[in-house]
């Protein structure tokens, strides 16, 4: 019975914030905010959602690959690699797989500075895990995942702050499909991550929703994140103006930007 209690715990803090968002996005009026004006100054461009574009792409900027045989690492230190470590490494705190769990974890804890956040961040996803092993039936979809992370399809980053080689906070916009009773839903989310340099981009910090205090309190705002507010079509939609009108109501657009290779 305790084991079966913790399950549905775990399962619930990874879905909470998803459902609640959901109910608030359905309240919300879908009017356009203001869009961010590009930057003459980096020579970015607008896309067509009016972001600037980056000239960075996801899934570049390492030199080698993580443990887990796709995550980029080896970073050069610059404030552009950190945008590009973010979003290489948000996969790692979002992505729920029953079968490939042991070796996420394993190149998180790699890719980690320890602290109470790593702790939070692990809890939840370990706890369900354990369940599977004791034999629990859990709902998943398309070989074992329960989250699965498409950083293309969000494809936005905010640098909140960043100095070369030593420390960087950044917001990566991401997409992604959640188990569901019928066919997977999609979603928008934000991770945010602190970055420090170790001889490489390594993760400090991240917003967990638990004392994050610290963390929040350098952020204009925790990024938009929610439900689509529409039936689960298994499919994560191209991201256009009247779903990004949805998520960023009350939020500020400035400082986000597209990476180049976001799906649009």
């Amino acid at each position: 019975m305790r084991t079966k209690w913790k399950m549905l715990i775990a399962i619930a803090a990874v879905v909470v914030i998803v459902a609640v968002a959901v109910v608030l996005i359905n309240l919300r009026p879908a009017e356009q905010a203001a869009q961010p004006e590009p930057s003459a100054e980096t020579g970015m461009v607008a896309g067509t959602l009016g972001f600037p574009v980056s000239k960075i792409n996801i899934g570049e900027g390492g030199t080698k690959t993580a443990a887990d045989g796709r995550t980029p690492i080896g970073y050069n230190g610059s404030c552009d690699s950190a945008a590009q470590a973010a979003a290489n490494y948000t996969p790692l705190l979002v992505d729920v797989n029953l079968e490939t769990w042991e070796t996420q974890k394993e190149t998180l804890n790699s890719l980690a500075v320890p602290g109470p956040w790593l702790e939070q961040t692990l809890l939840p996803f370990s706890v369900i895990a354990d369940a599977k092993a004791q034999g629990n039936q859990l709902k998943s979809f398309a070989g074992g995942w329960m989250e699965q992370s498409n950083v293309k399809a969000g494809g936005l980053y905010r640098t909140v702050s960043c100095e070369p080689k030593k420390t960087a906070v950044v917001q990566v916009f991401f997409g992604a499909l959640g188990v569901s009773d019928s066919l997977p839903q999609g979603y928008f989310g934000t991770r945010t991550m602190e970055l420090t340099w170790k001889e490489d981009w390594k993760i400090s910090n991240a917003v967990t929703g638990v004392n994050d205090s610290d963390l929040v309190s350098r952020l204009k705002d925790k990024g938009p994140t929610g439900g689509l507010g529409v039936p689960p079509t298994g499919k994560i939609p191209p991201l256009d103006e009247q779903i990004l009108a949805r998520y960023f109501e009350d939020l500020s657009k400035e400082g986000w930007v597209e990476y180049a290779n976001a799906t649009r």
